[in-house]
């Protein structure tokens, strides 16, 4: 049984603060696993590399990795439509209003900046950053916004990349945001993991749901039997458990607490179902599912 922990918005102007970021480096490495890292390569509002918004980012990325951790592309800008379109979840929320309207009226217009020209393009620009900056190459990809399109799926093939993660399995965790708590949980299945793989090329190992985003107390448990239901969907179906927090959201509330319930609670279900349990990066997983 695989358990891929993943964490968005690296760098992100407003969304990353880099004690934060410090606290979940040092969290990972105390808990003893590894953990896949999404990195947002230029900041949008001055369009300078992520790491002019702050000295501390390279040493600390520096540090994760040489700690085993997996530092990873997240788009270019973060910018919404840069890629691909956002899922119908996010653009429900209520601080995406004016993004959902855009979206639906020039839907032409962005199927033709979402060519895979376009898409290969900007995908090795931000590539070029973060592979300069980190000293290291970029071997997976998560879209900002968990924004898609065909021509993005096609891009990340042609440009070399071994892993994307782009795409849910668990709306609910949206609803659950949103204050509807009484959405029931979509059913997990083989088969639709499948298909998420053969629509990006074989790239894709989809995230369930981020459970920690500013999570209140009021919200725990409800978000806690998601988590365990979601955990053991993947067990019985044979696919990998992935999940994501994002750097400041996970310290604004009790995420922090959640994960490392979380783990503990996935430890004793492997042992007590005689499961091997392997805490893993997204690139340690792309590697050993293609073994």
């Amino acid at each position: 049984m695989y358990f891929a922990m993943t964490v968005d918005d690296v760098a992100l102007r407003d969304w990353s603060k880099p004690k934060n970021f410090q606290h979940l480096i040092e969290f990972f490495v105390q808990e003893g696993l590894s953990a896949t890292f999404f990195v947002v390569p230029i900041d949008e509002e001055t369009g300078k590399p992520f790491y002019t918004l702050s000295n501390d980012y390279i040493p600390l990325i520096r540090d994760g990795m040489a700690a085993g951790l997996n530092f990873e592309q997240h788009g270019l800008r973060h910018n919404r439509f840069e890629l691909g379109i956002p899922p119908a979840m996010v653009l429900d929320l209520p601080h995406e209003v004016e993004n959902k309207r855009y979206a639906k009226e020039n839907k032409a217009f962005l199927e033709q900046e979402h060519s895979v020209a376009n898409c290969r393009k900007r995908l090795a620009q931000g590539k070029r950053v973060l592979e300069d900056a980190f000293e290291a190459y970029i071997t997976g990809f998560r879209a900002p916004a968990l924004q898609e399109s065909p021509g993005m799926f096609t891009a990340l093939k042609e440009e070399g990349y071994c892993f994307d993660s782009s795409k849910v399995l668990q709306e609910t965790g949206w609803d659950y945001i949103l204050d509807k708590m009484d959405v029931p949980p979509r059913k997990i299945t083989r088969a639709r993991w499948q298909g998420l793989r053969e629509q990006s090329h074989g790239l894709m190992f989809p995230l369930t749901c981020d459970y920690t985003w500013y999570l209140t107390p009021a919200k725990y448990a409800k978000a806690m039997e998601l988590a365990k239901l979601d955990f053991r969907s993947c067990m019985s179906e044979n696919i990998p458990f992935v999940t994501v927090c994002h750097v400041d959201p996970v310290h604004g509330g009790e995420g922090i607490r959640f994960l490392s319930e979380l783990y503990r609670f996935a430890k004793d279900e492997c042992a007590v179902k005689g499961e091997k349990l392997d805490f893993v990066n997204l690139k340690q997983l792309a590697s050993a599912w293609k073994d």
